[in-house]
């Protein structure tokens, strides 16, 4: 087949000059593409990796981009690329890319290829999909060359987007990077080169006048600087002579203003021109050139720089702009300090203290705190990497406390912040109570006394279970629960609940609106025996009734010559009987505590307060006897028709109960309700006349039976008689 290219020469003859650097602005994305899809090179888009297998079509760049066969030889056209990236969806974005590449310069496409393909033969790839032809020269070929380092790499790939952006600066900078060497290889680097050098003369030209023109010609040295930027946009020497154009001295109101913020940060603001694009520098002593803050660039007036550099003193321009270029002098902020203050600063007072906290600046090294207060005095403190400090052994009175942020400054070696003001007033705190003691009186009730708390008032508190503060543990006085009435310290006689108690008194020292909680207490008050009340019943015993104590386990029962204890179970199971015979007595009655006062239970030692005993005279046994006189009325049988009284054994002083005959038909009454009251005599005729027989009423019911009759004592000491009933079977008339 006929190659067309070098057929007289011979390959090494037709080869010409190779590209040292890809001079495409899209190259940046067509990198991207390729590491995407997993190609080495972006010709590997062309052919399928069987042709590349078997050489049944292989790509020919040397004299112009091409894909060949056996047979065949077609040049790659922006169309042929196109409808290759419509049939292989996987390439597609580095197949358009590479059309928009050639649709920009057909030799542009050839030099991008060429520049991928140079380090790749010179490492000896295979399976590039190349006419094995060529591949050989290119790998002899690249030897000759110079071998470009990443740096190198780098700063060519960078040439073709530096100039499209007008940053001649900094494609000078790129160029200095690669060298002499690499600019001679490359007569297309040399010759961007030379453009390059006559570009940045003229500039540096215009700036020397511009410069010497700013004193006394502020119009013309602008319109030079503006030039300047018009050819390379990113010269720093014609932004910083706008940027000295624009500053106003320091005792005129700066155009642009600047505030530190939350986190660091600064706000921008400036005055809006309709229709005006800005875009935002900051510049600085210290600075290598005026950057842009991140963030602005469009029609808005206002902006936050999120991350000034800390430390060095900076200013910031908003420049008018069209088309990316500056079209006049900036608006420009006073000189600012960067140095950000603690943030978050808050000063509690306590007993003779103050705890100042704050978030320190992530930059900051230290924190300063200066402390004055009554009298001149001042105290100071630096921290390092803590955010809290308390301030000890102050006065009550009104203190201030200034707290500036120290940060690292490249230029300065170190700054302080402004600093940030706060105000506490030191309150005067009652003295804590040191130790709380009870202490059961003899008899009934305890006493609290203590340690400490002088000048104080000392009130004693049941706190909600759970939630009983620590001794020392600051209070408000308005949170407190409310103080015991029954319990009062200091107090010499000894008090007791009205009910029974059982729980930690705390005590808490309070002085107008602070308090400071105490020590405790565990108490174990029985509640108070309800009024008993004695039954008498034969032998001698007596039958006490009371309602139990509430929270004791116990009841003891002390009568002359004897004591008893008994438990609330065998109370309430059996009753209390006492063996008291048939004479007067007197019993006391108390609930039962440790002898010693001391128990035990879960919360540490428990003090037991006694009870008052509660007393109750028995008077001696009165025995009340009757019995139902019979008689026969005609032919029937006998029938009640009287009953004979007798009281035995009571005392004058003491009023005898009043006695009841009830009548039931059929069952025996139960009580002086179960039926009808056939006969009552009172106690003070029973007291007068101890023996006395009555006659029944004429009843129509006593002479139909069956029917009961029953006494019984009501009223007034009944408990202390006992009623002597005879046979049942003479008070039932069948």
């Amino acid at each position: 087949m006929r190659r067309g290219f070098g057929e007289k020469l011979g390959l090494p003859g037709a080869l010409g000059p190779l590209p040292l650097a890809p001079l495409a602005p899209e190259y940046g994305k067509l990198t991207e593409g390729q590491r995407t899809a997993g190609l080495r090179y972006a010709g590997e888009a062309l052919t399928d990796p069987q042709e590349r297998a078997d050489g049944s079509a292989f790509l020919s760049v040397l004299d112009g981009v091409a894909l060949c066969t056996p047979r065949r030889r077609r040049l790659v056209d922006e169309a042929a690329l196109l409808g290759r990236a419509d049939a292989r969806p996987a390439h597609a974005p580095v197949l358009r890319l590479l059309a928009a590449i050639r649709r920009q310069d057909p030799a542009l496409l050839r030099r991008v290829l060429l520049y991928q393909l140079l380090p790749l033969a010179r490492q000896g790839a295979t399976d590039l999909g190349i006419d094995p032809a060529e591949l050989a020269l290119l790998a002899k070929a690249s030897r000759a060359l110079p071998a470009l380092d990443d740096r190198q790499r780098t700063a060519a790939e960078s040439l073709a987007p530096l100039w499209s952006r007008r940053r001649l600066r900094a494609c000078s900078h790129a160029v200095t990077t690669l060298g002499p060497d690499v600019l001679r290889a490359d007569p297309w680097l040399g010759s961007l080169d030379a453009r390059l050098r006559r570009r940045l003369d003229r500039c540096d030209r215009e700036l020397a006048a511009a410069r010497t023109a700013a004193p006394t010609d502020p119009a013309g040295a602008e319109a030079g600087y503006l030039r300047v930027l018009a050819v390379t946009s990113d010269d720093d020497e014609a932004v910083r002579g706008l940027i000295r154009l624009g500053t106003v001295p320091a005792s005129e109101d700066a155009p642009l203003t600047t505030r530190p913020v939350e986190g660091g940060r600064m706000a921008l603001a400036w005055p809006a021109r309709p229709g005006t694009r800005w875009r935002v520098l900051r510049d600085g002593p210290g600075l290598d050139r005026a950057t842009p803050v991140p963030g602005t660039g469009g029609t808005a007036t206002t902006a936050v720089d999120a991350d000034p550099p800390v430390g060095f003193r900076v200013r910031y321009a908003a420049f008018p702009v069209e088309d990316g270029r500056p079209t006049g002098v900036p608006l420009v902020s006073h000189p600012l300090l960067v140095a950000p203050d603690a943030e978050e600063a808050a000063l509690e007072d306590g007993p003779a203290r103050i705890a100042v906290r704050w978030r320190r600046p992530r930059t900051a090294t230290a924190t300063l705190l200066a402390l004055t207060g009554p009298g001149g005095l001042t105290l100071r403190h630096t921290a390092d990497r803590a955010e809290e400090h308390v301030f000890t052994d102050l006065e009550p009175g009104f203190y201030q406390v200034t707290l500036t942020a120290r940060h690292p400054s490249p230029v300065e070696g170190t700054v302080d912040a402004p600093g940030i003001l706060r105000t506490a007033t030191v309150h005067p705190w009652p003295r804590a109570l040191t130790a709380l003691t009870a202490d059961a009186g003899p008899e009934e009730g305890v006493r609290f006394t203590g340690q400490g708390g002088e000048g104080a008032e000392v009130r004693l508190v049941v706190w909600p279970e759970g939630a009983v503060p620590a001794p020392g543990t600051e209070l408000r006085a308005d949170a407190l629960p409310a103080p015991l009435p029954w319990a009062r310290y200091g107090d010499p006689v000894p008090t007791a609940p009205a009910a029974a108690f059982a729980g930690l008194v705390s005590a808490v020292t309070v002085l107008g609106e602070r308090a400071l909680a105490g020590p405790g207490v565990r108490l174990d008050v029985p509640g108070p025996i309800g009024p008993p009340r004695t039954v008498r019943e034969p032998g001698g015993q007596v039958r006490l009734v009371f309602d139990w104590p509430s929270g004791a386990g116990a009841v003891t029962a002390a009568w002359p010559g004897g004591e008893l204890r008994i438990s609330r179970s065998a109370y309430v199971r059996e009753g209390l009987r006492l063996p008291l015979g048939t004479g007067p007595s007197h019993v006391t009655l108390r609930p039962h505590v440790p002898q010693d006062g001391v128990g035990t239970r879960a919360g540490g030692a428990v003090v037991g307060v006694r009870r008052a005993p509660v007393a109750v005279d028995v008077p001696g046994e009165t025995v009340v006897r009757y019995r139902l006189l019979t008689r026969r009325r005609g032919l029937q049988r006998r029938v009640p028709h009287a009953v004979e009284v007798r009281a035995e054994g009571h005392d004058p002083a003491v009023p005898l109960p009043e006695l009841v005959l009830v009548h039931r038909a059929s069952v025996r009454p139960r009580h002086a309700e179960d039926g009808t009251v056939l006969l009552r005599i009172d106690g003070a005729s029973l007291a007068r006349t101890p023996h006395q027989t009555l006659e029944l009423p004429p009843v129509p019911d006593l002479s139909r039976p069956p029917y009961a009759l029953r006494a019984f004592l009501l009223g007034d000491g009944a408990g202390a008689v006992r009623l002597e009933e005879p046979a049942l079977t003479t008070l039932v008339v069948r």
